[in-house]
């Protein structure tokens, strides 16, 4: 294990958090669909960076060693994609969705549930081998890019809106958003994840 400084992971984890986590960013959250899916994504990439200086301070001192082992016996699979994975998928299912942008109390359960997502997929993630993260990653931005086409699908073709606190204009431009975002990463990923794979 290659013990590097983490500290900076604590450092930018807290300036992403205090980025989305702010009365201005919340606000803008609930008028604009596309402000509202960058934040849950920099709330939970900013947790995941202190999610992975935490394993990073628990390893150097020698503290709860057989979570640790567990989590790279596993790969850290089971932290990262079972459970981190799983809390943060459920939030975008249509209903929780649209409930977390019509009801505060529903929003700050969400915006806590990605938090304690970030922080387990981080400690996951701390546990991958090279190969698994550029699978991580390339699968992330994969799946970004086919949300974004069957969102485009949806609203594009057969007018249908499954985010309905939101108008179908901005479902739209969302999906566009996400595609737009998702391309260039997958790609390169996907290369990365060959190349660590030694296939070429």
């Amino acid at each position: 294990m290659e013990l590097k400084d983490k500290k900076p992971y604590l450092i930018f984890g807290l300036v992403m958090l205090a980025a989305s986590l702010n009365p201005l960013s919340l606000y803008l959250a609930r008028l604009l669909e596309i402000v509202r899916v960058s934040f849950d994504m920099t709330t939970v990439w900013g947790a995941g960076l202190i999610g992975i200086w935490i394993a990073d301070e628990l390893f150097r001192k020698g503290y709860a060693k057989s979570f640790l082992e567990f989590n790279f016996t596993t790969r850290g699979l089971i932290l990262g994609w079972g459970i981190a994975g799983t809390l943060v998928s459920y939030w975008y299912f249509p209903g929780p969705f649209d409930s977390s942008v019509v009801s505060t109390t529903t929003r700050a359960i969400q915006l806590i549930t990605f938090v304690v997502a970030g922080l387990i997929g981080g400690i996951g993630w701390y546990g991958m081998t090279n190969v698994w993260k550029s699978i991580s990653i390339f699968a992330i931005f994969s799946m970004m890019a086919s949300m974004a086409e069957i969102f485009l699908e949806l609203g594009s073709y057969y007018d249908t809106n499954i985010y309905s606190v939101y108008s179908i204009s901005q479902f739209i431009d969302t999906a566009y958003f996400l595609f737009a975002m998702a391309f260039v990463p997958s790609t390169f990923y996907m290369v990365k994840w060959l190349k660590d794979l030694n296939l070429f």
